[in-house]
């Protein structure tokens, strides 16, 4: 099984949801004091993230747990306090709110004792609210805002395979609670290469792509930021905006906590323009959080008020027909673009 993934990883044909199994089984190998648990886990939950765990490493490091979140990321949290470096797979993030009380106990107890307590605590999921995602509010809420103000917790998003792989692998061997979300509609879909044996910093963003010398100096270019299913978006959105004149630095932020400030810093020397497209509410979310960091620190970078692009404060509805209203996609940045460089905020 491990070497079929790897042979799918140097191909470039592996999954989201297989490059994260096979950071799983090769740090699993690497550290026998690392264990999993997960519903589902001896099927391979939704998404194959604990595939093979069970039957690999036997259910004394590979749990099969109850529909109780908060049940198994207490006993995490404890095997975690004891010398173990334990995994939680959550299938839908969402059913974290469900253990939320032991997330923000990882998080905190961690951050009050200084680190002398290490919590090598690994949590990792499918999140996120994709355009015509069709799943319904209760899974189409945006955990990822949720804990982030929890003191203590490391928060991650990858949109490709490598970036999945390159995060899991340096979370599981990070002595503190960290938190992984992958976009749910991406898990199967997105396949790519991935560097075997590379580690990712869990505190940088990765810049996608690079507006042109000629549109930075012609005013015409715009730092976004984004993350999960927004990347894709982004990406399928680049010509179009290229095509109207203008062009983005795109920047992935795969540490939405601590966010790489030195990045968004370099990106916005050039642009002096920011827009987030945010898959979180327009209260309390991810895109609030960061507009506010760089209004306050970052002021006389910005030619124009901070442009979110994010959820309203409702329900995601089930139906794609009313969820275009909630949800903001690739043709919104392609306007937001727009009307940043022509002084239409």
């Amino acid at each position: 099984h491990i070497s079929a993934l790897q042979a799918k990883a140097k191909a470039g044909e592996i999954s989201i949801g297989d490059a994260i199994n096979l950071a799983i089984h090769e740090e699993m190998l690497r550290d026998p004091t690392t264990t999993i648990h997960a519903e589902d886990l001896q099927a391979g939950s939704s998404y194959d993230i604990p595939k093979l765990t069970q039957q690999t490493y036997g259910k004394g490091r590979a749990a099969d747990e109850i529909i109780d979140e908060g049940h198994f990321i207490g006993k995490a949290l404890g095997e975690a306090l004891n010398g173990y470096r334990p995994i939680v797979e959550l299938m839908n993030t969402n059913f974290g709110i469900y253990g939320m009380a032991e997330i923000s106990s990882a998080g905190n107890t961690y951050a009050t004792t200084g680190g002398k307590f290490d919590m090598p605590l690994t949590i990792i999921g499918a999140g996120g609210t994709a355009p015509n995602q069709a799943l319904g509010a209760e899974h189409s809420q945006p955990f990822h805002a949720y804990v982030m103000g929890i003191p203590g917790l490391k928060i991650g998003t990858a949109a490709s395979p490598e970036a999945a792989y390159g995060l899991t692998k340096s979370m599981i061997r990070d002595n503190g609670p960290c938190f992984l979300f992958a976009p749910v509609k991406m898990m199967k879909e997105s396949k790519g290469p991935v560097d075997l044996g590379k580690c990712m910093p869990l505190n940088k963003a990765a810049v996608l792509n690079k507006a042109s010398d000629a549109a930075v100096n012609a005013g015409n270019a715009v730092t976004v930021l984004t993350y999960l299913h927004g990347v894709k978006e982004a990406q399928l959105s680049i010509e179009a905006i290229q095509e109207e004149g203008f062009d983005v630095d795109l920047i992935e932020l795969r540490s939405l906590k601590p966010l790489d400030m030195d990045t968004i810093v370099e990106s916005l020397g050039r642009t002096h323009k920011l827009c987030i497209l945010d898959e979180s509410t327009k209260s309390g979310g991810v895109g609030a959080t960061i507009s506010a960091q760089v209004s306050e620190e970052l002021f006389d970078l910005l030619d124009a008020p901070v442009k979110r692009l994010c959820m309203d404060d409702a329900p995601v509805p089930y139906a794609s027909s009313m969820e275009v209203a909630v949800v903001k996609r690739g043709s919104d940045l392609v306007q937001g673009v727009f009307d940043l460089c022509t002084g239409k905020w």
